[in-house]
């Protein structure tokens, strides 16, 4: 493993497999990075259009220039995809964990207070992507040594950790100084949970057939 590195782990599994495996084991890894490559990309680029510039535009985009806006963000993405790929000198193990990094410390935050909290504003959403997404950028910049309560934050992963739990401390705090959310739309946004849903009663208890 120290010679060849966690990247040659499994081309050298694959060594002993004969070649119809090894092409039908090719096509799975390639078909799965095609499909998360192509979710990521979709969901940022309509993320950054729908959700921030469309809101910071004075005029708001009509659906024509959102398209527009979206597949430029959509080629920007691919762009920065290749060019980071072309990095022979970059781990595999590591672009995973510089990407999880990034994802990870801008939305988890947001996205559990969110669901459970009112007073999640927007601005401290803003700050919890900026946290994660430069964090992260400049984490690959630097690449700092050391360790964090016993974490090496030389890994992109130990330091996405801690972006995490970054996030979870700064949106709640940012959240208590910054100008809430309007009433009316945040009980717009919460009365999905007070929707009633109709389910058979051998869906809802699951030992029911028991009872008949």
């Amino acid at each position: 493993l120290a010679q060849i590195g966690s990247d040659g782990i499994i081309p050298k599994m694959l060594e002993s497999l004969p070649e119809i495996l090894i092409g039908i084991v090719v096509i799975l890894v390639l078909s799965a990075s095609m499909s998360t490559l192509s979710s990521l990309v979709l969901t940022s680029s309509s993320t950054l259009t729908l959700d921030l510039i469309n809101p910071l535009c004075k005029n708001k985009l009509d659906e024509k220039k959102s398209l527009i806006v979206m597949r430029a963000f959509i080629a920007i993405f691919l762009a920065i995809s290749v060019i980071i790929a072309l990095n022979k000198n970059a781990l595999i193990s590591d672009l995973m964990g510089y990407s999880w990094g990034a994802l990870a410390g801008a939305f988890l935050a947001p996205f559990m207070y969110g669901l459970f909290w009112k007073g999640v504003t927007k601005i401290s959403v803003y700050v919890s992507f900026g946290v994660g997404v430069i964090g992260t950028v400049l984490h690959m910049i630097i690449k700092p040594a050391g360790t964090i309560l016993g974490f090496n934050i030389a890994s992109p992963v130990n330091f996405g950790m801690f972006l995490m739990a970054a996030g979870l401390i700064i949106v709640p705090l940012v959240s208590l100084v910054t100008p809430k959310m309007k009433k009316l739309e945040l009980d717009e946004i919460f009365a999905c949970y007070k929707q009633k849903a109709e389910v058979e009663v051998t869906d809802a208890i699951p030992d029911a057939e028991k009872l008949k």
